[in-house]
């Protein structure tokens, strides 16, 4: 089983959906483009898809994570052999604001997600009530401002 490592944006009005909401969406555009996924046992078998570091809803970014496993054979090899088609089908099938921007397999025993991530860099910026952008001397008026 091959496992393949995903990197993704989230832009837009996209960025008000749930980090559950952000799984099923993941899950049917894999099913759309109907990648060869390896499936777990049991009465409900589930897409083993894991996820890093749950981004808070309402906020962009660009460089989220996700980790899928392949099934064996020809089909899960043609799909490692061509990742590039893999992220452009994606993106095709992922709605406004999500696309697919790499993806690359993973070596047998690579660690998780959650064990990988070490670091997040966020970037704010402060608008006023007309939408635009404050630079520093202003926010720190508006501050002074609020606090008076």
């Amino acid at each position: 089983m091959a496992r393949v490592r995903i990197r993704f944006t989230k832009l837009g009005k996209v960025r008000w959906t749930s980090h559950r909401d952000v799984a099923r969406m993941w899950e049917r555009a894999l099913r759309r483009v109907q990648a060869p996924l390896a499936y777990s046992q049991g009465f409900s078998p589930r897409p083993p898809i894991s996820f890093g570091l749950a981004l808070p809803t309402g906020h962009e970014s660009l460089a989220e994570y996700l980790d899928v496993e392949l099934a064996d054979g020809e089909a899960g090899a043609a799909v490692v052999g061509d990742l590039p088609a893999l992220t452009g089908r994606l993106s095709a099938a992922l709605p406004e604001g999500v696309d697919a921007a790499a993806a690359a397999v993973l070596l047998p025993g690579a660690s998780s997600l959650q064990e990988e991530v070490t670091s997040c860099t966020w970037e704010w910026t402060a608008v006023d009530a007309g939408g635009g952008t404050l630079d520093p001397a202003g926010l720190a008026g508006r501050c002074g401002e609020l606090l008076a």
